[in-house]
This record gives C-alpha cells, structure tokens and sequence, in this order.
C-alpha cells in the first residue's frame, strides 16, 4: 500500500509539472537550459544541485511513509551514488527499504552517473569547440601580436622563426574569419616547430573586450593587417591602434609598444608618413606602411626577394638596379622607368624611382631622369596625379601624348614633340621629368617606341608592367618586342600570387630578363624595420660629422622625432647604395675631396627637393621668400603651418637660417658622413665590400 502511495505522488507531481503554464515550463526550461549551457562550474554546481534535490525528495517521501529512516543516511546516500551498493545489505532491510533502495538506485543512476557523464562528455566536447574556434586564451608575455589575416601573415611568421630577435617569441594571430580555416592555411604552410608557437584567437579589432585577451600590454610588437578584402581597412585599423593606445593607457604600460599598421591606400599612407597622432605618442611607436611601397622598395632598394616556397621554386630573385652599374659625372646615359598600367603598384614604383634617381651628370650635363606611364586613361591618371602631387609637379617638367590604335612611330604621333605641361614658364630646378602617354600597351607605335628605347644604348631601361590582372600582366610581358629581350632591358611583370608560371618561363634564354614581383607573401621585411641606418642619418643632421655613432643616443633623439622627420631619413637611407654605385665609393677610410664633398652635396640636395615635395612640402612663393628675407624666424613658421619649406630650390640659391647656418652645411655635412654611416651599417658595407 505504501509503495502504491508513492508511486502515485510521484505520479500526481509529474501531472502537475506538465499541467502548469506554458510560462512556468518555459521559465524552468529557461532555467535548466541556461545552467547546462554555460561554464563548467555552472554546470558541476547544476549537477550537485539537482542530484541534493533529487536525493531529498527520496529521504522525504521515506520519512512520510516509514515515520524515519531506519538506515542510515550515509547508507542511502551510498546508495544513490553507487546504485550497486543496496544488492550487498540484502539481510538487513525489510521489502519496503528494499523496494526504496531500488528506487534510490534508480535515481542515482539517473541524476548522478547519467548526468555527470554527460556533463563531462559536454566540458570537453566544448573545449575542444572553443580552441578550434579560437575563442580560448592564455596567459601571454613577450610575444607578437598579428591582427587580421592576409596571405601576408605566412610570410610574416616565417621571418619571425628566423630572426633572433622574435625566435623564441610566441605568435597570437586575432581575426574574424573562421579558425579552424585559418589555421588550416597557416599549418598547411608552416614547419611543425613554427605550429607550435601560434595562437589563433577569434575576435574583431574594434572592440576592446576582444582586443584585451590579446594581452597587449605584455607583448613585444604588434603587426595590423587587417583581413582580406576587407571594406574600408584603413579607417578599422587606425579605430584599431586607438583602442589598442586606450588599452595600454588603462594599464598604465611604462614602455612603448611598436605598432605596424598597414594601410591599403596610398593616399592614406602618405598622409600618416607626415602627419603624427599626438595623442599615441606616449605609449606607441606607430609605423605605418603599405603593401605597394614595400614592393617598390624591395625592387629598387634591396634589389631581391627571398621566396617563401620550398623545393624547386624556393631561392632568391635578383632585380637589377635602375642604374645598373651607376651612371659617373662625365657618363651621357640616363635612367627611364616605363610603367604599364598606372595601378596603385604602377605609381608606386614611379615614386620610389623618383626618390632615387639623382645622378651627378644632371649637374654636368643636364640629363634628367625620366619616368613613363602608359595607361589607356593616362589623362584622367594624370590629372589625379597632378592633384596628389600637386607640389611636386609644380616644380617638374611633364610630357603628355595620345596614341591612336592605328598610328605608327614612323612619321607619326611617337616621333612628334610631346605636349609640354607646365603650370608656369618658371625654369625647374628638378632633375626628374614626368611622361604621361594615352595608350594601349598593344598598339603599333607603343611597340615601336619601347622597340627604340631598347635599342637605345644612351638609355638604362626599365619596364614595369602593373596591371592588377595577373594574366593580362604575363602576357604583355611575354610578348613585347623582340628588340627589349635581345638588349637584357630589365622587365617586372606584377604577379600577386605565387609566380610558377613565370619561374619556369624565365630561368634562362630569352626570358632570362623578366622577373615577377608584387607577391603577397614574404614581402613585409623586418630587417628594414629596425631602422638603424636612417637613426644613424639623423643623427648626423642633430650633431654633425660623428667619430662613431653612440647606440643608446641615437635611438633615444630618434624615438623624440617627428613621423615627417623619420620618413625623411628613412629615404636618405634608401638612397646610399645609389650614391655608392654612382661615386664608386670603395674605401669607406678616405676622406671625399672638395671636389667631390661639392659635387656630392648637389646630388643629395637634388634628391632632398624631389623627397620633400613628394611628401607634400611646397616651395615658398616669391612673396613668402620676401617676408622670410625680412625675418627669418618666420622660416620655420612657413615650414609647420603651411608644409612652406623656403630651402626647396635650386643649390645655388640656398641661404642661411635665422641661426646663421646655411642649408648648404647639412647636404655637405651628411655627405661627408656617408663613409661612416656604410661602414656602421654591417649591411651596407657588405654591399660595398662585394663590388
């Protein structure tokens, strides 16, 4: 009868459960559903929980019916957590606690081994979800942190298992692409031991909870990318590193923390190259850079690039310089870059090609420079141009002609005088000129016109072809006249992918010219970004003509500059290996004669108006030149609230500052250093040491 009694309460309650409300069922699935859904603790707390609950529901209904228990509670207990405990005290209960432990068993078996494996079960099977998604952290310290994923992070992570200074640096990788995909690509990519050190963190770089389980504040650098194909990268990553300086601001980090931020755009770059965020400078070392300066700097400056591949197509590529061997005071050749296509890479190149190409014999004999752009919108190309360097061109010399699809060279259109562009009738004191040709790459008198500067021996030739479509890239530089290959013309074809095609095709024979280059991966190069030869620059223009230069000092004038200043120096390193090739310097211990210290001087004065004015500086009006005359204090007024720089001029005019020092002194104060600087920098020197 008892038994009746409690199987028909259990009965009644069970009725009652699932008569009541839909509210009331829904807020104690609400319940159930969140406790077995959050953290492990809750979920261990739930289990204890509903098993206590469980077990006094069975101790009541025992008390209710028997008067007392006549067992011991520790025994039940036993018996509710290990159901095959009531089979061993089968003498000591009457039929009733027998028929009760049975029960208990029951309900043992159900709420404490059922529910305990299954939460068990459920904690791993949701770590294990958690790391592969990426949304589990650990403690960090001293580490790289790269946020967003491009094909350049393969590259990235390579150079820091190489590099002494990051080697044994761990790697946090955040992104909002999937985890389990990223790390796919990377793994798939990476040696077993490089696997071990990275961490694939899910999250977005705009919000700040995701950006602290980064651990910013302990980490050694970070690396801003961004994520492939990203809308509007740029204004996320400056969003970005302004969280992350409210980050380290919160947490009161003593030391600056190196923040490498991609931007996408030209335009945006080269507003950060001269512009400083005053509000991050005292937590953050902001270096920006650009994905296309990067490949115009490896093709022209460093003159290689080491392939991330392994097997047949790893090694080094050689690009050769724009003025090969160097172009002497008494040579008559000079250096024209032609570039096909007038894509952000395109004018990229044509830029950087602007910076270095300063030679002696524009001042002996008057050779310029020249640089080609074809494009068959190169008038509206042109005019954008004008507009972002609209300082620059005012002070340079510009040429502009249309081709038809049916002209010819001969007696046509190519042998005619270009359009001559000059918004003033001003002499210009530039030693670079700028050509802007309307025109299809495969147009007879294109053809014919590359044909003839090929052949051309008074020319140092270079072709770029920069078309954002790869194949449309390799088949234009596969089938240019026959009269570029034949003359060894150096020709870059833009390949962002990794270049087989072209690897096979250019080992050798009449191809053995053409070299890919624009690659995503391995371009970044973290040998560049220690900036030790433009602190060493800088340091020349703060204290002059150094016996040797102080390593702690020149680091800490360095950190103290202004973006616009580092950018300046960061290009006058650029240009030491052209200078090298163009004064044969050899002997970094023997002093440069009067002679040459003059000459040399000119040069780089040449190269300091065309760096300024790429950078956005103006020359002064003639009515500003005569408010300075008048007070010369007002020099650097112009310079910082107008980018006015009264010394962008021809060397002869050059005149002394309000500290009686004129500009003169610093061309030939830097000059007079160059020996010192090659021999300092261990990589410049082994240059020098090699020719």
């Amino acid at each position: 009868m008892q038994i009746i009694i409690i199987f028909l309460t259990i009965i009644v309650f069970t009725i009652f459960v699932f008569a009541s409300t839909a509210r009331i069922r829904k807020l104690i699935q609400r319940f159930i559903d969140n406790a077995i859904s959050q953290s492990v603790f809750k979920q261990l707390a739930f289990l204890v929980i509903a098993s206590g609950v469980a077990f006094g529901i069975l101790m009541l209904f025992m008390m209710l019916i028997h008067g007392d228990l006549q067992y011991n509670v520790m025994d039940w207990l036993m018996s509710f957590i290990g159901h095959g405990n009531s089979f061993s005290i089968d003498g000591e209960l009457n039929r009733l606690e027998k028929t009760w432990s049975l029960v208990t068993s029951i309900f043992g078996l159900v709420f404490v081994c059922g529910l305990l494996i299954s939460i068990i079960s459920n904690i791993i099977e949701r770590r294990v979800d958690r790391v592969k998604s990426g949304k589990t952290c650990y403690y960090f310290k001293n580490h790289i942190v790269i946020i967003g994923f491009d094909r350049m992070n393969i590259g990235l992570i390579r150079q820091f298992a190489k590099d002494k200074r990051y080697c044994d640096c761990e790697i946090v990788v955040q992104t909002t692409m999937e985890a389990t995909k990223v790390r796919h690509e990377l793994f798939s990519r990476l040696a077993s031991k490089i696997e071990k050190k990275i961490t694939i963190i899910s999250g977005n770089r705009t919000i700040v909870e995701d950006l602290e389980r980064l651990q910013i504040d302990r980490c050694k650098e970070v690396f801003i990318l961004g994520e492939t194909d990203e809308y509007d990268n740029d204004s996320l990553n400056i969003e970005c590193i302004k969280k992350i300086h409210h980050i380290l601001s919160e947490n009161a980090v003593g030391t600056m923390i190196r923040c490498n931020v991609l931007f996408d755009c030209q335009s945006t770059f080269a507003l950060f190259q001269r512009r400083d965020i005053d509000r991050l400078k005292d937590r953050i070392d902001f270096i920006p850079f650009n994905y296309n300066e990067i490949w115009a700097q490896k093709v022209f400056v460093d003159g290689k690039y080491e392939s991330p591949e392994t097997g047949e197509h790893s090694g080094k590529i050689e690009y050769t310089p724009l003025d090969r061997k160097g172009i002497r005071s008494d040579s008559d050749q000079k250096v024209q870059l032609v570039v096909m296509g007038m894509s952000s890479m395109g004018v990229a190149l044509g830029v950087q090609a602007a910076h270095l190409c300063h030679f002696p014999n524009f001042i002996t004999k008057g050779i310029k420079t020249r640089i080609t752009f074809i494009d068959e919108n190169a008038d509206a190309e042109m005019n954008y141009l004008r507009g972002r360097y609209r300082s620059l061109f005012n002070e340079a010399d510009i040429y502009y002609r249309e081709v038809n699809r049916n002209d010819m060279m001969n007696g046509s259109v190519m042998n005619d005088e270009p359009l001559h562009i000059n918004p003033s009738e001003k002499k210009t004191f530039t030693d670079i000129e700028f050509e802007f040709i309307k025109a299809r790459v495969e147009y007879p008198a294109i053809q014919d016109y590359l044909s003839a500067l090929s052949c051309n021996k008074s020319i140092c030739l270079t072709l770029a072809i920069c078309f954002t479509y790869p194949p449309k890239a390799i088949a234009a530089g596969l089938y240019l006249p026959d009269e570029v290959y034949d003359n060894n013309v150096s020709v870059l074809i833009r390949q962002e992918i990794p270049y087989f095609t072209l690897d096979i095709l250019t080992k050798e024979g009449k191809y053995r010219n053409v070299k890919p280059f624009g690659m995503l991966e391995n371009c970044y190069d973290l040998c560049k970004a220690d900036d030790r030869t433009p602190m060493m620059v800088n340091y020349v223009y703060s204290n002059g003509v150094p016996e040797f230069f102080p390593e702690e000092e020149i680091v800490k004038i360095w950190r103290g500059l202004r973006t616009a200043l580092k950018w300046s120096n960061r290009y006058h390193a650029d240009s030491i290996k052209c200078k090298i090739r163009s004064f044969g310097i050899s002997d970094t211990d023997k002093p440069f004669s009067d002679e040459q210290l003059e000459l040399m001087s000119k040069v780089e004065h040449n190269r300091w108006n065309m760096e300024k004015l790429l950078m956005g500086y103006r020359a002064t009006t003639p009515p500003e030149k005569e408010e300075i005359a008048k007070d010369l204090s007002k020099k650097n007024k112009f310079k910082i609230d107008h980018f006015a720089h009264h010394d962008i001029c021809h060397y002869d005019d050059l005149q002394v500052d309000e500290h009686g020092v004129c500009a003169k002194e610093y061309d030939r104060m830097i000059t007079a250093s160059l020996p010192l600087i090659i021999k300092t920098d261990q990589r410049l020197h082994g240059y020098v040491k090699n020719k």
